[in-house]
């Protein structure tokens, strides 16, 4: 029988986390909630906030008037009822990746998605977004408050997007990403379209963040703002919880890295502070930097691909593959 020896690792939280591209993620996709179809929270009393994965979602609820803000959680999956008694439904009638239950946003004002406390600091990777039923209908049919989009002769240049920006260490970020939820721009109009399906939003170029701020904008605007509805549905929203370096590195270490082999982020974990390099096999340093105690992400994707050695302060180093 041949035998294995043990391999010392941290966590296996850590090395459960793991999925393709050797990244470690977390994703709240609300189905922690066991919403039954066509169920809704729009409460979130008494902690104010709902959680999954590793962001929360605020909400404010007045019981007196049956108002709410902020987010809700659902599984609505009516498609067809026009008008704000139907704002907890998506277009699609079901979650991203055919799930049953997402969330859905009520943009009045900028809202936020906040990371818990233990992965503020760290990167949200991306999220799912698609069209309420209410925002929808109201755009493709116009209501009493919004107009139809394109106008009667389809040729209106009519607009509605999302934008989003990054809160890191306090600081609303000047980047941004713009998403749109229906666009009749286009000199073709066959070419124009309103968001019926699930779209994926790739944040990763926003890096580490404490929050992400969404703006709804419209081309229907009146003296008290937007005339069109201003909801979003969000889902599958995936976080990385920069604890990958963990599971490759031996709990004796001062320095510990990962993933091996990289090709964009590379994460660093240090102990005590110092100056840490990367060297090539030809023996030119090619990266260095003084890093503090604690967890930090290097960019390595203009890295020549070839084999590295991450050291700290002249001690032994570890030996990773750029690819």
């Amino acid at each position: 029988m041949k035998k294995f020896q043990p391999i010392k690792i941290l966590t296996i939280v850590s090395a459960f986390l793991m999925c393709h591209n050797g990244s470690a993620q977390i994703v709240a996709d609300f189905e922690e909630y066991n919403l039954s179809a066509g169920e809704y929270l729009n409460d979130a009393s008494p902690s104010s906030a709902f959680q999954s994965g590793a962001i929360e979602l605020t909400n404010y609820y007045d019981a007196d008037f049956n108002f709410w803000s902020g987010w809700a959680i659902s599984a609505d999956t009516n498609t067809t009822t026009p008008g704000f008694l139907n704002q907890f439904s998506a277009i699609p009638g079901k979650g991203a990746l055919n799930s049953t239950t997402y969330s859905v946003g009520y943009i009045f004002d900028p809202i936020v998605v906040r990371l818990q406390p233990q992965a503020i600091g760290k990167p949200m990777i991306g999220m799912y977004i698609t069209n309420s039923t209410y925002t929808y209908l109201s755009m493709r049919d116009g209501d009493p408050f919004a107009k139809k989009f394109g106008g009667e002769t389809g040729e209106d240049p009519d607009f509605l997007f999302i934008t989003f920006k990054k809160y890191y260490e306090g600081v609303l970020s000047t980047d941004s990403i713009n998403v749109y939820l229906a666009d009749y721009r286009f000199a073709d109009s066959g070419k124009d379209y309103l968001l019926s399906d699930w779209t994926y939003v790739d944040l990763t170029e926003f890096g580490p963040m404490d929050s992400l701020s969404m703006q709804m904008t419209s081309s229907d605007n009146g003296a008290f703002g937007m005339n069109t509805p201003s909801y979003v549905c969000m889902d599958h929203v995936t976080t990385d919880n920069l604890q990958l370096f963990e599971i490759i590195a031996d709990e004796d270490s001062n320095l510990q890295v990962g993933p091996n082999p990289v090709s964009d982020r590379l994460f660093i974990g240090v102990k005590k502070e110092g100056l840490c390099t990367a060297v090539n096999l030809q023996g030119q340093v090619i990266w260095f930097k003084h890093l503090n105690v604690g967890n930090h992400e290097i960019q390595v994707s203009n890295w020549p691909k070839g084999v590295y050695v991450i050291s700290q302060n002249g001690e032994i180093g570890k030996k990773i593959s750029v690819q």
